[in-house]
């Protein structure tokens, strides 16, 4: 017996476990699949999520039938397209700490003596921001982050005794405050002297701390150790795990910043223009680096001077949510298997009449064509060595990469969350600080490489497609291009913001004074 001839229901219990791709390999086999398919809502439901890049999240989704799913993701994605935003609503005024995260739905502001949380609203949920505080030591605090799946509250803080070690990590409940019930100790120290083997002179240099999954990561910058050295150092934890698994990684060259690609694997930008891919292959072992990328070069008396990748979904975070009532409130999340990564950098230097000349520049890849790249430099190079090649700009750049310069008055790290990009824009003739218009762009390859097939007679915005060009742009020395294509929009509405913010289905706005100090937070709910 053939395949098509098989029972309906017993055929479908055979497709319905392959994901979007499967599925439509399936269906280009013949004409008796194809119909089947394309007549199973449940089916072309999953084909829709693969196309939108996209995975359920909550009860209701599980709930509802397939063709009130496919409805409401469509909808979720045609609001974004055509920026109708369902609600407006302001955080209240203590949410306005110089120290804040979003993630997960969820809004924290450390304040003087308490942080505070608001759990935002979502066009699935119409009421009042839900508001709770946590106290805190403000003469010791430094960062906080938290993870909203997990329940997880994550407090760094100076440590009591700094010639043992230079910080308390708290695990906390994001809930009640308490111990994290998880957490195989509920305190961790960063920075041991006897795991450094260095005497810590001073501590004071900027921290950033995260989670990623099981796995509890913090950057520290410019900590002096011994009579005149100064470090930068990363330090990772397996939180849930007692005497497991841990490493400290000190960067002789400096480190500008580090983000997560891979529940394994994260990328490091140092502050000579080069982005080094790192896996944890051996738990026994730190992590190793695995290849070496070059940013395109510059001319002569012109330097890298700052290097960050831009905030997205961490791949470890999407996890089932351990409480019932923090369960999602919007229906859909970005799907892990690929994102939008962003690379900012600023370069600096003596141009004409020894003038300073100072730019900055945002670059855009994929993560999957980052993965790519880690096994051409490895069929390439093989293992990276301290001084050993990279992978030339000319080699993976143009090819993968789409680049923006930052004009005057632009705010520099626009806010991205899956394959979208939103910030607001200026006009060079407007006045700094006047209301602006915001700007999406949605990198999703399938919406871009579908564009003109569908019908787009009541869309907004345009297509950018990708493209190779053999310019040069002062001041590098070799073409950047702009191989990415992306669907825009810019809003009609003015807003008056600065800065942004954004998640699944909610833009922040973020509006500051002359002296960069948080005035107003407005919430956008699609």
């Amino acid at each position: 017996m053939t395949l098509v001839k098989l029972p309906p229901e017993l055929l479908y219990l055979i497709l319905s476990p392959l994901n979007a791709y499967d599925l439509v390999r399936v269906r280009q086999t013949c004409k008796a699949l194809k119909v089947m398919i394309d007549n199973s809502e449940m089916l072309q439901y999953i084909i829709d999520l693969g196309y939108f890049q996209m995975m359920p999240m909550g009860t209701s989704e599980r709930d509802a039938p397939p063709v009130t799913c496919r409805r409401r993701l469509r909808q979720h994605d045609a609001a974004w397209q055509h920026f109708e935003y369902k609600q407006k609503c302001t955080l209240p005024s203590t949410m306005l700490g110089p120290i804040f995260e979003f993630l997960g739905g969820v809004y924290g502001s450390a304040g003087e003596d308490c942080i505070y949380f608001t759990r935002l609203p979502s066009a699935a949920d119409s009421d009042d921001p839900h508001c709770w505080s946590h106290p805190v030591d403000a003469t010791t605090s430094v960062d906080f982050t938290f993870c909203v799946a997990q329940d997880l509250l994550v407090v760094v803080a100076y440590s009591p005794d700094p010639r043992t070690h230079a910080y308390d990590i708290y695990l906390r409940s994001l809930t009640t405050n308490d111990p994290h019930t998880d957490a195989a100790q509920p305190t961790l120290k960063a920075l041991d002297k006897d795991i450094i083997d260095c005497e810590i002179i001073q501590s004071t240099g900027h921290v950033n701390v995260q989670i990623m999954g099981n796995y509890v990561s913090m950057l520290l910058w410019n900590i002096s150790v011994n009579e005149s050295m100064v470090r930068d150092y990363m330090q990772m934890w397996d939180w849930k795990t007692k005497n497991g698994y841990q490493f400290i990684l000190w960067f002789h060259d400096g480190i500008n910043d580090c983000s997560f690609i891979a529940e394994d694997k994260f990328l490091v930008l140092d502050s000579r223009g080069t982005v080094e891919i790192y896996y944890i292959a051996d738990k026994s072992k730190p992590p190793q680096c695995t290849a070496k990328l070059s940013l395109p070069s510059l001319m002569n008396h012109v330097s890298y001077t700052e290097a960050f990748t831009g905030e997205n979904i961490i791949p470890g975070t999407m996890l089932p949510y351990s409480r019932k009532s923090y369960q999602p409130s919007c229906s859909f999340h970005p799907s892990t298997n690929d994102q939008l990564i962003a690379i900012h950098v600023s370069v600096t230097g003596k141009m004409i009449a020894n003038t300073i000349d100072f730019h900055r520049y945002s670059f855009f890849i994929l993560r999957s064509s980052i993965l790519e790249l880690e096994s051409l430099f490895a069929r390439s190079y093989g293992p990276p060595t301290l001084n050993g090649p990279k992978l030339l700009w000319s080699t993976w750049g143009p090819q993968h990469t789409t680049w923006f310069r930052v004009e005057k008055n632009e705010d520099w790290q626009s806010s991205l969350y899956g394959f979208r990009v939103v910030e607001p824009i200026n006009n060079p003739s407007e006045v700094p600080r006047e209301p602006r218009r915001l700007r999406i762009r949605d990198f999703n390859p399938h919406i871009a490489r579908n564009y003109h097939a569908q019908d787009i007679s009541d869309w907004r915005g345009r297509l950018v497609d990708g493209k190779l060009t053999s310019i040069i742009f002062c001041p590098f020395t070799e073409p950047l291009g702009s191989a990415l294509p992306y669907r825009e929009i810019v809003s009609e509405e003015l807003f008056d913001v600065d800065d942004t913010l954004m998640d699944e289905s909610r833009i922040l706005l973020l509006k500051k004074d002359e002296f960069e100090e948080l005035q107003q937070i407005d919430v956008l709910v699609f």
